[in-house]
């Protein structure tokens, strides 16, 4: 009997890959973009939900969602249809819908068992933070950052009903077990919990008092509690007919972002920033267990339709855990939180990326992650590296975050220096011999190291800003070719110039009318390039020896985070904040093509050494590898 149902199991995965079309092998190949050819991290997570027969899981994430299959935990498919950030999910009761609502305000309804979209709401002018099927699976709820809970005809797609209430930005929404009853919980701006009659759309209970910004709404079973999860670390458990609070559970030390009864009703149990994930005795508040192993925030709790399992998703991470032991019992992993930088090592095999806790390497090959360079450090925990780069010797990886400079043995990981720049996102670069470290710093300021030594060589500091801004910090750094000269982009709207012989400043570049977030030199070293911020929008194209001003490219969308040159250098790439990459003609100033596929803004762009692949990081929890032989990319 054991056997025959292990064989139905295998065979009920088998016809999912089957349906999908997807292949359970190399998951960087499904439903890429035009013109890409791989990607690597599955994106940031947001929400998790249980299929209704226990068999899969669906995790809502930056670039689509995903579905595992949960003995296994083996990604089996990627329903990609959304073009942002997917931020909530539902299952209908009956196991047979799959409802998603994203960051442009979009609801898409899917076939929980093939994959295929049916229907999407709209209606929404801002995210869908939360979503809700009725008991009877007839009617959805969702809620939005545009204040509004709006009620939905699963069937036809109708707008029923639009519950105006809220003041502020609305976190979650669940309907009472009955169906009768709807509650919703405000987040920033607006921290009420409010009850609301399901058919008539009146307002039945506004709760005020005792509440902060609530991020998560579950009734008990029998529809006589209703418990929430606050900003202000604590779970309340509430009379679900009067409104009235009945308990405050504290034990958490940050916000609580998920809470979730058990089938039963009996054990209640939360999730928290701090990663921390308690039970709780749901009528007397005893805690009754911890789950220990989450590095990072917890977002989002829910338990298995039988109850056995519980899964939770974290910064980068989903984990399934043995509800009666606590045991942790599997790692869904693959997921990143946050992209910053990518850089290609010289030999073209390798790729660091800058991620939240460390840089990551991957191997170009196998597309596969090979190995976390962290700092043994306690002066910040949360690395956030911001810039990333391979020595041209390729004997060490140098990465930057909020306020250090760290150094890596590029082969085993071993953290082998650190400096402190004082710099909120703090830029790194090695020179072209591979003997100084340019590091970034505050006030203009920018250290010039001794790789050998670590030693502080030279110190360039950049002159008194004639423009008005909170704070002057060096936002990039670039080296020449030959390294004679230094590029730096300021907060101050200038680019400066240093040579780095005499140390003196050479040109200081006036053009950008906004933080300058990116310089980069061609490879013959005859232009330097420059990006300006949100106020500014352009690209501007100077003669670092000169300091005249050789063209303005206009780009169109806000924010130029990074800039790269192709080796030959007839191409220069650049990043905007709406989720493209830009190719430009330098020489005419021609855009000539715009690469589209990242759901969050791009942050870092590097060519591979032979010119023919293009990797661009965003915030999304992505890299993109484009492929530039394609021909769709030379039309």
């Amino acid at each position: 009997m054991r056997v025959f149902c292990y064989f139905i199991s295998f065979l009920f995965v088998v016809s999912i890959l089957f349906i999908s079309g997807v292949s359970a092998e190399d998951s960087t190949q499904w439903k890429l973009p035009e013109g890409a050819k791989a990607r690597l991290g599955k994106g940031s997570i947001y929400d998790v939900k249980y299929f209704r027969d226990g068999s899969r899981i669906a995790v809502a994430s930056s670039i689509g969602i995903w579905i595992h299959e949960a003995r296994t935990g083996e990604a089996i498919d990627l329903l990609a249809k959304h073009k942002s950030r997917v931020f909530s999910i539902a299952i209908s009761p009956d196991g047979n819908t799959l409802v998603s609502g994203d960051s442009n305000g979009r609801i898409f309804l899917w076939d929980a068992h093939t994959g295929q979209h049916k229907r999407a709401f709209t209606g929404h002018t801002k995210g869908v933070t939360s979503l809700a099927f009725s008991p009877d699976g007839k009617t959805l709820a969702s809620v939005s950052y545009d204040t509004t809970v709006r009620l939905w005809d699963v069937e036809t797609g109708e707008l029923l009903r639009t519950l105006i209430g809220h003041t502020g930005y609305i976190h979650c929404v669940t309907f009472s077990p009955d169906g009768n009853t709807l509650a919703s919980g405000g987040g920033a701006m607006d921290e009420k919990l409010l009850l609301w009659d399901v058919q008539s759309g009146e307002l039945l209970r506004t709760v005020t008092e005792d509440i902060d910004m609530i991020n998560s709404l579950a009734y008990s079973a029998d529809g006589k509690m209703l418990a929430s999860g606050s900003d202000d670390a604590t779970v309340r458990m509430w009379d679900a007919h009067t409104g009235q609070l009945r308990q405050t559970f504290r034990g958490h030390t940050w916000f609580v972002q998920s809470v979730a009864f058990s089938k039963d009703g009996q054990t209640l149990t939360s999730g928290g920033a701090d990663g921390s994930i308690f039970m709780w005795d749901a009528h007397i508040g005893q805690l009754t267990n911890a789950l220990i192993g989450h590095p990072y925030k917890v977002f989002s709790v829910a338990y298995s339709p039988d109850g056995e399992t519980l899964v939770s998703v974290g910064k980068g991470a989903i984990f399934l855990w043995d509800v009666r032991t606590g045991k942790l019992l599997k790692t869904l992993s693959g997921y990143r939180a946050f992209t910053g930088t990518v850089t290609y090592a010289p030999d073209g095999t390798q790729l660091a990326t800058g991620d939240s806790d460390g840089v990551y390497i991957w191997d170009v090959h196998s597309r596969k992650h090979w190995q976390t360079f962290t700092a043994d450090v306690t002066h910040h925990p949360h690395y956030q590296i911001t810039s990333v780069a391979f020595a041209p010797n390729a004997a060490t990886v140098v990465g930057g975050n909020r306020g250090y400079v760290y150094l890596w043995d590029a082969r085993t990981g071993l953290h082998l220096n650190s400096w402190r720049s004082g710099n909120p996102r703090t830029y790194a670069k090695y020179s072209p011999d591979g003997g100084t470290l340019a590091i970034a710093s505050r006030n203009n300021t920018i250290f010039l190291a001794d790789l050998k030594t670590g030693e502080i060589q030279k110190t360039l500091v950049g002159p008194v800003a004639k423009v008005k801004v909170a704070r002057v910090e060096v936002t990039s750094i670039a080296y020449s070719p030959d390294g004679n000269l230094l590029a730096a982009g300021s907060s101050d709207h200038t680019v400066q110039i240093w040579d780095i012989q005499t140390g003196q400043l050479a040109q200081t570049l006036i053009g950008h009318t906004a933080h300058v977030y990116s310089v980069a030199f061609s490879p013959d070293g005859a232009t330097v390039a420059s990006g300006g911020g949100i106020n500014d929008r352009t690209i501007l194209l100077w003669d670092p020896h000169t300091g005249k001003l050789l063209r303005t490219l206009t780009s169109a969308t806000h924010r130029v985070y990074a800039l790269a040159f192709s080796p030959d250098g007839k191409t220069l790439a650049s990043t905007n904040a709406n989720a493209t990459v830009g190719l430009w003609d330098p020489d005419t100033g021609k855009l000539l093509r715009t690469l589209a596929g990242h759901t969050s803004s791009v942050s870092g762009l590097a060519y591979s050494p032979d010119g023919k692949v293009l990797a661009s990081s965003s915030r999304d929890g992505t890299v993109l590898l484009w492929d530039l032989t394609a021909t769709v990319l030379n039309q």
